[in-house]
């Protein structure tokens, strides 16, 4: 079970969005939508489901403005949807082993307060909470997203780059100014930094050398055409 919610959070992860945020000097990978509250929703799903129909199964459905995550029954008696959006109610599971054993993995926090998390999440994130509901036997939970205004995201707390205050502090202000200009999405050549900071041609190049020594740069080209651009090192946004 903890392997298919996994492959769930990357089946989304795959289908969704990933802009790009310069945070001083580190080009940042954004989620479109927050993975602590997609993983709450995913367990909160397959824990309390359900099993009586073992031919209905969990769905996760990604739309290009939210995303739904449907589990096979209501809620169980007492909770309601009223008490779920109001919160503060009594942790009630209809399948306590599962519950606890995903909780012993570590998978599932505190029972009854997930609901909390998830919208803690989402606002952390700068979307809005998310949307419960009960349709054709399942509960589902809607996740919305930023309908394409991405800069409505915020940066997680706590988020790092590559680029840390330890390599920040073993460049000079040339080389910093290097990255912020190439973090905007731009290239820069050897004569550029000799034209923009009015150095020699030697000086320039061991600027860029010791940028690609430290692994933030990486050049494209041969010869007088080569370009240097951030270098791509997969995501660059540690996930929490």
């Amino acid at each position: 079970m903890p392997h298919a919610l996994e492959q769930a959070i990357k089946f989304i992860d795959d289908h969704t969005f990933h802009p790009r945020r310069v945070v001083g000097l580190n080009n940042l990978r954004l989620d479109e939508y927050p993975v602590p509250a997609l993983r709450e929703a995913l367990v909160n799903a397959v824990a309390h489901r359900s099993y009586d129909d073992r031919a209905r199964k969990v769905f996760v459905r990604v739309f290009s403005d939210r995303v739904e995550i449907a589990s096979p029954g209501y809620p169980p008696q007492p909770l309601t949807l009223a008490k779920l959006r109001k919160g503060g109610y009594r942790p009630c599971s209809r399948n306590p082993l599962i519950a606890q054993t995903l909780a012993t993995l570590g998978v599932m926090e505190q029972r009854g307060s997930g609901f909390a998390r998830m919208q803690d999440a989402m606002l952390n994130h700068g979307l809005d909470v998310p949307k419960l509901s009960e349709e054709d036997g399942y509960f589902v939970v809607t996740l919305s997203g930023p309908s394409g205004n991405y800069d409505r995201l915020k940066v997680p707390a706590g988020a790092t780059g590559p680029i840390t205050p330890a390599v920040e502090a073993q460049l000079n202000a040339r080389q910093k100014r290097i990255l912020a200009h190439i973090m905007t999405g731009a290239t820069v050549t050897r004569s550029w930094c000799v034209s923009e900071f009015d150095v020699a041609n030697d000086t320039a190049g061991r600027d860029l050398k010791d940028l690609t020594k430290l692994g933030l740069i990486e050049p494209q080209g041969k010869g007088r055409a080569v370009r240097y651009v951030v270098k791509t090192t997969g995501d660059q946004l540690a996930k929490s």
